[in-house]
């Protein structure tokens, strides 16, 4: 069974401020993330493999320009929970928590 990548440990990748992070770093995402597209297929699942793929339309990188909104909630589904820190989780998550941590000052 596969758990869905969206919600991980309470962090939501379909949420505003993950969008906002994810293209604020989407170069830094794209130098971590890209490598590692090539053994996307042997450490995804089938299912998985294929989603992710489908978000690329069939590319071996991630796109130049950050994607639209809801692309990082698709690509967070398609990814197991185990996997999402291979895939620039904690770029995100870092992100998210310098933004929370400036709203609660």
């Amino acid at each position: 069974m596969c758990l869905s990548g969206s919600v991980v440990r309470g962090f939501d990748f379909h949420s505003d401020e993950a969008a906002h992070c994810a293209a604020k770093h989407w170069d830094e995402i794209r130098e971590v993330v890209n490598p590692k597209l090539s053994m996307m297929s042997g450490v995804l699942p089938k299912e998985g493999a294929k989603k992710v793929k489908a978000l690329l339309n069939g590319a071996s990188e991630l796109p130049v320009n950050p994607p639209p909104r809801d692309w990082l909630g698709k690509a967070a589904d398609a990814v197991p929970e185990a996997l999402m820190s291979l895939f620039g989780k904690d770029i995100i998550e870092k992100c998210v928590n310098e933004m929370k941590s400036k709203d609660k000052k």
